[in-house]
């Protein structure tokens, strides 16, 4: 009777042991406010030649986006 109540003992004390732990923290997808922190940080650590650093540091902060569509031709072919 002794190791039951040892046995019940040990799994009460498990069971509430995992209860009090922590939940892991729910993952999210970085913002790219953050994406570009980070790429400043990691560009400031480089430790590049001033004029490199404001090459690559300007085009992180004012990336050229091409406009949309501007690559295609303004008519299609016509095959005759």
């Amino acid at each position: 009777m002794k190791h039951a109540h040892i046995l019940a003992l040990a799994v009460t004390t498990l069971v509430l042991a995992g209860c009090a732990s922590q939940p892991e923290p729910e993952l999210r997808p970085y913002t790219d406010a953050e994406v570009k922190q980070f790429a400043l940080e990691m560009l400031s650590r480089a430790g590049l030649p001033y004029d490199d650093y404001e090459k690559v540091r300007q085009a992180l902060i004012h990336p050229k986006v091409p406009e949309v569509g501007k690559d295609l031709p303004k008519e299609m072919p016509r095959k005759g």
